[in-house]
Order: C-alpha cells, then sequence, then structure tokens
C-alpha cells in the first residue's frame, strides 16, 4: 500500500473542492485535474490554477472524504490517531480560526468535520491547536 502523506490525493482527481489559498481575495474553487506531492492542479470555469500545497489554508471536501489514518506515518506526532473524534480548534497562520471534528489525520494534513463541510487544513498552515474537549462519539 502507498503511503499517504497527504489527504488530498490522486483520488481527488474529477472532484469538485475549494480552496482558500493565502493571498487570494476569494476561494478557488474548481475540479482536482492532478495531484503531485507540492502542488494541485484545478481547472475552474474560464482558468486552470496550480495551487501549491504550502499556500494552502483549507480546503472544503465532502465530510465523507475525512476518515482514517495510517498509523506508520504519526509515529512523532502529538496530534494522533487516539485524537480522532476530538473538538478542537485550529489557529491558522492568516489569523483564521477554524473549529469542527478531528476526523482524520495524514502526515501533512488534518481532516475536520465543521458543521456539513470536510476542511482538510496542511498542518504547515496552522499555528497551533486547542484541544476543546473529549471525544465526540466515536
Amino acid at each position: 500500500m502507498p503511503l499517504r502523506e497527504n489527504i488530498i490525493d490522486a483520488r481527488f482527481n474529477g472532484r469538485e473542492v475549494e480552496f482558500r489559498v493565502l493571498g487570494a481575495p476569494e476561494p478557488i474553487k474548481g475540479v482536482v485535474d492532478e495531484v503531485s506531492r507540492y502542488e494541485i492542479g484545478v481547472v475552474s470555469k474560464d482558468k486552470v490554477y496550480v495551487i501549491f500545497r504550502h499556500a494552502i489554508l483549507a480546503a472544503t471536501v465532502e465530510p465523507s472524504d475525512l476518515h482514517g489514518f495510517s498509523t506508520e506515518q504519526l509515529n512523532d506526532t502529538v496530534i494522533d490517531a487516539e485524537l480522532i473524534g476530538i473538538e478542537l480548534e485550529l489557529h491558522l497562520i492568516d489569523g483564521s480560526t477554524v473549529s469542527g471534528t478531528l476526523s482524520k489525520i495524514s502526515k501533512y494534513e488534518l481532516g475536520v468535520r465543521a458543521g456539513d463541510k470536510g476542511l482538510v487544513i496542511p498542518k504547515s498552515s496552522i499555528t497551533y491547536a486547542v484541544l476543546k474537549s473529549q471525544k465526540t462519539g466515536t
């Protein structure tokens, strides 16, 4: 089985995703066309974007895309599989905050359910996390 470093990988090809990116005044919404380790190709209505992962603040996906983890990737992390299901608050490098339930973990990203949305947040975009409560029914 291949090592899954990112939640958003080739399995997202053909899916619509909305990316909130540093420096962009509005989110970039489009269909994922190609995925690599450091970049994601997205086709929008009249443009093609290459989004660099280090600039992504958060990506909005279907909540059903957020499940599971690979323990071999989480050996040196504080936020690990034992915390799946916990309510948390993530403070991002742009000063914004995301709150929700931790649902998926990869080496470089966290998957959070926030209301009826699934959010994928690169760990490089998080300044700190506040663990708000115990696990909720998972």
